[in-house]
């Protein structure tokens, strides 16, 4: 099913890039020495870049290439900042998926249960279908799936609980789907009206790889949300409920109140019953 549309896409994603104009590099002039002792000027943050933050995880985050290995190096940008923020993250050509996922079943096996994290551009997106499904047959949960330009349509394996996927129909993109009885969260975003990025620059925009930082740092650090057990819900018990089949009198004595506060104090005395007198109304 996968053969044909990589034939197809490699020969177009090859035109694309090798058809593309260099840009030419100016040299900059070279400052005169001035004579005087240089003084170090205090590091600076970029402009417009935010300050790396750091986190302490056993989320596992593995990004997988395109064609040809070198056509997805926004992969490797994104992995470099989530080395840097402290996630064990590993970026890989597509056609290792199978690697891959022995290493996360294997993990697991091991004990390492920390989140699982896929990423994907293009071809490496094509291959997280079968990567997801399976690790669903080992039965490995993944906790985000992220999808850059998928260039197939295909269901999402239920072991999935997160998908964010970033196409654009005016190219190779495709939508992912859901099975039925899938009970994660599906995100499409289609950013088929922004024209600054295409299907070869759509996995190296610093504005997606912010907005897949967020969504780790939202849903893949700490225990996961599909598979935390529901907290148990309180139940109230009443001192009629306590009772099964017992008379009004000996059941009030029995029952104890399940608070200091309910408990009746030493000194409290239960009246006796009022006796009826019979009655001598004639029968009819």
């Amino acid at each position: 099913m996968f053969a044909p549309r990589r034939a197809a896409l490699s020969a177009l994603v090859s035109a694309i890039v090798f058809a593309a104009p260099v840009s030419a590099v100016r040299a900059e002039p070279q400052a005169k020495p001035s004579g005087k002792p240089a003084k170090s000027a205090p590091a600076k943050s970029a402009p417009g870049k935010p300050s790396v933050v750091k986190v302490k995880t056993d989320t596992r985050v593995y990004l997988m290439r395109g064609l040809l290995n070198v056509f997805s190096l926004g992969m490797d940008t994104l992995q470099e900042r989530l080395s840097l923020m402290g996630f064990a993250a590993e970026v890989d050509n597509h056609n290792g998926w199978i690697a891959i996922a022995n290493k996360i079943v294997e993990d697991r096996k091991r004990g390492n249960n920390g989140a699982v994290v896929l990423i994907g551009h293009s071809l490496g997106a094509d291959v997280m279908f079968q990567l997801t499904e399976r690790l669903e047959k080992e039965n490995v949960p993944v906790r985000l799936a992220v999808f850059f330009d998928p260039t197939i349509s295909h269901d999402i394996s239920k072991n999935v609980e997160h998908v964010l996927n970033l196409y654009q129909l005016n190219g190779f993109g495709r939508k992912v789907t859901a099975p039925k009885g899938y009970k994660g969260e599906l995100v499409n975003m289609d950013l088929s009206g922004d024209t600054s990025i295409g299907h070869g620059s759509i996995d190296k925009s610093d504005r997606l790889h912010d907005l897949v930082i967020a969504k780790i740092m939202k849903v893949a650090v700490g225990p996961g949300q599909m598979r935390r057990p529901a907290k148990p819900k309180p139940v109230a018990v009443t001192p009629a409920a306590s009772m099964v089949t017992a008379p009004a009198s000996v059941g009030a004595a029995a029952s104890s109140p399940s608070s200091a506060s309910e408990r009746p104090s030493s000194d409290a005395r239960v009246p006796a019953p009022t006796p009826v007198a019979p009655t001598n109304a004639p029968r009819i």
